[in-house]
Formats: structure tokens, sequence, C-alpha cells
């Protein structure tokens, strides 16, 4: 057998890098790199370390403990900044068994794997285990080509004091953080705001999850992606009308936000200048008990659906995979309960438990792992568990969609719903609102041919 010099040459020192730029321990750093070269010696296949692709660092730690509890099989973290996209490997490059990434469901990258019926059939892992609607995502052609490891939601926080005027204990709706939101706005008497609920142009991100709330279903098409136009439209027009109910304008939104919630969002209710501050699951939960003190929250959701991010995490077995029964025994590992406890138990030990939410970043797609031991970490969850038949995957993107919707998407929509209120010279003095005035609002498609240029 040849050495395997592609372990080094997939960016000898990546994974190290990555996990110090999260903060992890240097000895953990260092543990990685020692695995690689360790199991980059020469052996027969039979005692080769399966290769796991990688974008999520804690797989590191993942695969020590698998490591320490196995003498039959071991596992090489090989860290890759886009997984999806370096699908196929290339020819000088050690041939991955497992890819665990986001954006792994779509037309590139979907046929390097093989389906894992057979783990369910043969009893080696259990359907009931999982949130249903995730592993629906993992589906292709009827058949499971990628298993869920981990997904994240929206929130909004406000103040536990404020918890009566919230009519659900789970989830609140965009007219519901409208109502409350207008309800608390309060004016001065030169006419300049002392408090505002919260304004949809404070976030790109409440409007992108509006958007899909309303329909958008932005799903990957040919090298792009398609879109709901008139979700989109019907989007812009409730946030606009939104600005104009509370007597406001776009500008007037930011320079509060520039002037009062200049702070971490944890922060920005300590002067009652606002009701709501809207906020990812993976920030949220890494929030300490201290600067949760007096807070609480509500995932955004409507009809019996809570959006789940786009980014969720899953796990595939390739179809050139060599070490085929050792992934095996690795995904019969990492999907059971007693073993997500301990890994989330070594994120302590190891001091990792600021650093990143949960598993790989987020909820487990364990309910069990969910209801049972997250709680004991996350002691707000208590209060709020994720319910599984609510949620609402995304549909199939484009492992470029994180660059599509931060260039493009974001910036389409923070412009639509732009309100501006000008001088009224008609009938009666005052103040009215108009559109922009200014040149018109480039489209989509000439936004995604600047982003083409960009890319390239």
């Amino acid at each position: 057998m040849t050495q395997p010099k592609s372990c080094l040459n997939n960016n000898k020192f990546g994974l190290a890098a990555a996990l110090a730029r999260k903060g992890f321990s240097f000895a953990l750093c260092l543990f990685c790199l020692a695995v690689t070269l360790i199991f980059s010696s020469c052996g027969n296949k039979k005692n080769e370390p399966l290769i796991i692709w990688t974008d999520i660092p804690e797989f590191a730690s993942y695969a020590e403990l698998f490591n320490k509890e196995h003498n039959d099989a071991k596992a090489v973290v090989i860290f890759k900044q886009e997984p999806a996209r370096s699908m196929p490997p290339l020819e000088d490059e050690i041939q991955p068994d497992l890819v665990v990434s986001s954006w792994l469901k779509n037309s590139s990258t979907r046929k390097y794997f093989l389906p894992l019926d057979y783990m369910f059939s043969g009893g080696l892992l259990q359907k009931s285990e999982f949130y249903s609607k995730l592993l629906d995502y993992g589906l292709m052609n009827s058949k499971q080509y990628l298993l869920p490891v981990s997904f994240n939601l929206d929130a909004v926080m406000f103040r536990k004091k404020n918890e009566t005027l919230v009519t659900d204990d789970h989830f609140i709706t965009l007219d519901g953080i409208k109502k409350l939101s207008s309800e608390f706005n309060k004016k001065n008497e030169d006419g300049s705001f002392e408090t505002m609920g919260y304004a949809p142009s404070w976030d790109g991100d409440f409007l992108y999850l509006a958007s899909r709330m309303n329909g958008a279903s932005y799903v990957e098409k040919k090298e792009h992606f398609g879109w709901n136009a008139n979700a989109l439209e019907k989007t812009a027009e409730y946030m606009k009308s939104w600005t104009k109910q509370c007597d406001c304008d776009t500008d007037t939104e930011l320079n509060f936000q520039f002037k009062y919630l200049y702070m971490p969002k944890y922060k920005q209710f300590s002067a009652d200048r606002c009701f709501f501050a809207f906020i990812k699951s993976s920030d949220l939960f890494m929030l300490t008990e201290e600067q949760f003190s007096g807070l609480t929250y509500r995932w955004v959701g409507e009809e019996g659906r809570i959006m789940v991010e786009d980014d969720i995490v899953t796990m595939g077995l390739c179809k050139s995979a060599e070490h085929k029964d050792a992934a095996q025994k690795f995904m019969e590992w990492f999907y059971t309960e007693s073993v997500q406890k301990k890994l989330l138990e070594r994120q302590d030990s190891l001091k990792l438990d600021s650093i990143s939410f949960g598993i790989a970043g987020g909820f487990s797609s364990l309910v069990k792992v969910n209801a049972n031991v997250y709680p004991l970490r996350y002691r707000s969850l208590l209060e709020n568990l994720p319910m599984g038949e609510y949620l609402s995957c995304p549909n199939i993107l484009s492992p470029r969609w994180p660059s599509l919707k931060e260039k493009v998407v974001i910036p389409y929509l923070l412009d639509c719903v732009q309100v501006k209120k000008v001088a009224v010279e008609s009938a009666g003095a005052g103040q009215g609102f108009s559109e922009p005035k200014q040149k018109p609002i480039r489209t989509i498609e000439q936004r995604i041919s600047a982003w083409e240029r960009e890319a390239f």
C-alpha cells in the first residue's frame, strides 16, 4: 500500500487551525494532527482508520472518544472548508468514507453517497429515535442517503416580565411580533422614539425567515436558485406596512438601532428600549445563565410550522468508501443517546462548553437527546423544547447558498422594505410616506450577475 500522503496534503494544519479559531484547546488541536499522522502509516485495509471529511471542528473530539472506545475501528478527521464543494475527491487525496457537513443534498453532491436504508431494516438504527421531518430531509428517490446530525431554529428573546403578553407558550407569529412591537413603541415630545418594540429593517436574517414563512420557497435551480417572486413581494409589502403603521420610516428605525441597540442582544433589554431581539438557537443557548437572567424566548413560527434553518448538518456514506464496516460502526455509535450525552459532557471536561452549542453546533437529530440531555446543560430549554411535528425543513439548496443568501437575497430584501417619509405639499401640511426616490432597486437577476462576477 502507498503511504497516504494526501492526508497531509488536505491542509496538514487545517483542522488544528479551525479548532483554534473556534477557541478549542491547543491540546485538542495537537491531538487531531497527531491522530492524522499516526494513522497515515502503512498497513492493510483492515487496520486502516475510516476517514471523515467535515467542516465541523467538534468532530475531532468525537473521533477521539470513538477511538478510545473501540479497538476494532479507528477514525481520522480531515478538515475541509467546504466538503460539499470538494466532492468528488481529487485523485491524490485520501478518499473519505464519511462526509459530515451542510449542503450535501444537491444535484452535484448526492450521487457520491450510498443509501443507508439497510441500517434501519437491519435494526442497526431506529427511525423512531430521529425527528421524522429531518429523516425525510435525507431522502432522495425514496431512499435514505443522508442521516441528519444537527439543526437550528430561529427565535425572539424578550423580557420575562412581558411573558403574559405573549399568548402562546412555544412560538410567536409574525403578526404577534408586529402587534406587540407596535404597542410597545413610545415617542418623546419632540416626536423621536423613546422605545421601539422591533423593526423589520434591523436584521436581514429576520426578513429572510419571514420570506420563507410567506412561501419564498428558495430551491436549487441549475447553477443558482429558484424562488417565488409573489412571496417576496408579499413579504416586502408586509414589512413596509409594519413600518408605516408605527408612523415611522426606515432611516428612523436604523438610527434608533444605532443609538440604543449597539450592544449584544441579551443586553438590549436592560434599559427597556426594545421588546424583542431576533436570535438563532445556536447563539441563544450559548448565553450564560447570568446573561439570560430575566429573559425568555419563543420560536418564530405559524400555522403549525417552525422553519428549520437551511444549514442542516447531515452525514453520508461515500460510494468510494474503503472502510464501510468501520464507518457503519461509527454511525451506530454516534447515533446513540448515551454516546451523545458523553460527547456533551466531554465538551465540559475539555473546556469547550462555551465554544459551540450542542451536538455539531445545534440541536441533536435524536429526539431523546434534546428531551433528556440538553435541558441538563441548557436550563432555559426546560421552558420550550423543539416540537418535532412542527419542524419544516428547507428545500434542496446549492453548497453556494450561504454566499447567494448573504450577497443576493438578504440585500434584496433589505432594499425592498425601505420606507421613506417625505414632506407632503398637497392639501394639509405634514409628513407622508413614499417609495424610495433613489435609483430603482436592482432585481435578483441583476444581483446574481454581479455575484457571479465577484465569485469568479
